[in-house]
């Protein structure tokens, strides 16, 4: 029984069953979007149909989310097993990030300008969105190496799809095919010889290098991080922020590297000091950065790095901060992106070489860009300052040069993001300029998602007790104790 929470309200068989089904629903409900976006064609609106779809699997995913809130906390294992890992891998972790998946799909979808909403279009947004999600709900092998390869297709396929996304759609295919083929052979690898066994051979170990340098490459970590900033300037703002927000290296690496931190400690080691590295070195590239694109993009990667550098930690405030940073950095960078590109749909590209004085133009979206800014950056009351209190706490006792580091990613995110809020919406405006006031498909997720942020922050209680199981089950001595399956699972 969890004991951290109240006595459970559901009984085991119960929660196991509503948890398989709820996570069911959550991966399989966007390819009924597909469907229903191929079978309209040009007589419906295909954001109709995802929009339907992505709320479904949301509702799913919260139904998840409380039923392991409010059940006894045990993981959930159902298929064949292979190298500790199952087909089906429900726990604490699928809790917290089923939701994110879904609701950073869901505010893409409503939030696109008009001439994106294409059938195309959100398709390929919808396999992206189940194929994450199915990739968060394993922890076999062969399952996470299949996935892995399949959620990469629907970025490449846009990206390529974009006027003048050709190259970048090449250098993406590049990067991600040898990161594929690194991540195939390690995982094959681990699975052989598991470097976390008692008698682990050179092989394992091997393979937890190769699995690391994958990660490192889809994570756009230095030396690695050069895609990363160019998928958020050639590709669409919707296949940019469904490819990175979810994170699917940083889940890969929970499952792969942070679950057996036993057998692959030098791993870690160095994944967590380059991811450090990134941080800061992306935050500060997005100060100097001279579009909103690139702005978006490199503090995307500043965040991004900084999740994996406490998952790598090793120690549980670390990892209950990682954890947190994973979910505020995604919903408030979502925030940012779609509001970039929603005065994009407007204004056309947005330049950060001298003002644009658009705050007249459109004020409602410099509020939402300001606020989304400072929820990215630890404000008071947001889940970022929540998120950055556990990581700095976690580590200035242990890794002093690891919470100095934080510190100034963010300051130079927070340099990055007010020079941009002026740049963007500060200087003179044109006094005959077209007014645009925004929409309510706009509005509505926008302050979903700011509410969810600021929610979270002003009562981070529950959050952060959940984050505290997931930790403790991570790296405390029950990681390695058999788990609870549902009765009928395959040994």
């Amino acid at each position: 029984m969890n004991p951290l929470a109240a006595e459970p309200i559901l009984d085991a068989l119960t929660s196991h069953r509503l948890l398989a089904a709820a996570a069911a629903v959550a991966t399989f409900a966007p390819l009924a979007g597909i469907a229903g976006a191929q079978l309209a064609g040009a007589r419906l609106n295909p954001r109709l149909p995802a929009g339907w779809s992505l709320a479904t699997s949301l509702a799913a995913a919260l139904t998840l989310a409380w039923t392991w809130r409010s059940g006894p906390g045990h993981e959930v294992l159902l298929g064949p097993r292979l190298a500790g890992g199952s087909l089906v891998h429900l726990d604490g972790l699928t809790a917290i990030l089923l939701p994110l998946v879904a609701i950073v799909a869901l505010a893409i979808t409503l939030v696109a300008p008009r001439r994106a909403a294409t059938v195309g279009g959100a398709t390929r947004l919808l396999a992206g969105a189940s194929l994450t999600a199915a990739f968060m709900t394993t922890s076999h092998p062969a399952a996470l190496v299949l996935l892995w390869v399949a959620s990469l297709v629907p970025t490449w396929l846009s990206t390529r799809a974009t006027p003048g996304g050709r190259p970048t759609a090449r250098v993406y295919a590049l990067m991600m095919g040898a990161g594929s083929v690194l991540f195939a052979v390690g995982v094959g690898l681990m699975a052989v010889d598991p470097p976390w066994a008692d008698h682990a051979g050179p092989a394992g170990a091997a393979g937890g290098w190769m699995v690391t340098v994958a990660v490192m490459i889809r994570k756009g970590i230095v030396p690695f991080h050069s895609w990363y900033p160019a998928v958020f300037t050639a590709a669409p703002m919707s296949a940019a922020l469904a490819a990175t927000m979810p994170q699917v290296a940083s889940y890969a690496a929970v499952r792969l590297l942070v679950g057996h931190a036993d057998g692959v400690r030098a791993e870690l080691v160095v994944l967590s000091q380059a991811a450090l590295i990134t941080a800061a070195y992306g935050a500060a590239l997005a100060v100097v950065q001279r579009d909103v694109r690139g702005l978006v993009g490199t503090l995307a990667l500043s965040q991004s790095a900084m999740v994996l550098a406490g998952l790598s930690g090793g120690l549980p405030m670390e990892l209950c901060g990682a954890l947190a940073v994973w979910v505020s950095s995604g919903l408030s960078l979502t925030g940012i992106g779609l509001v970039a590109w929603a005065l994009e749909s407007r204004a056309g590209a947005l330049a950060l070489d001298s003002p644009q004085g658009r705050f007249t133009d459109a004020p409602t979206l410099a509020a939402f860009f300001l606020l989304f800014g400072l929820a990215s950056l630890g404000f008071p009351g947001t889940l970022s300052f929540v998120a950055d209190d556990l990581i700095v706490a976690g580590s200035l006792g242990d890794q002093p040069h690891v919470g100095l580091l934080v510190i100034v990613a963010t300051v130079f995110s927070g340099i990055a993001v007010v020079r941009g809020w002026f740049r963007i919406f500060g200087g003179p405006s044109t006094p005959d300029a077209p007014r645009h006031q925004i929409l309510r498909r706009e509005r509505l997720p926008l302050s979903l998602l700011l509410a969810v942020l600021f929610g979270l922050g002003l009562w981070p209680g529950p959050f952060v007790q959940s984050l505290e199981q997931v930790a403790t089950s991570l790296l405390g001595p029950s990681r390695n104790a058999p788990a609870h399956s549902v009765p009928g699972d395959h040994p």
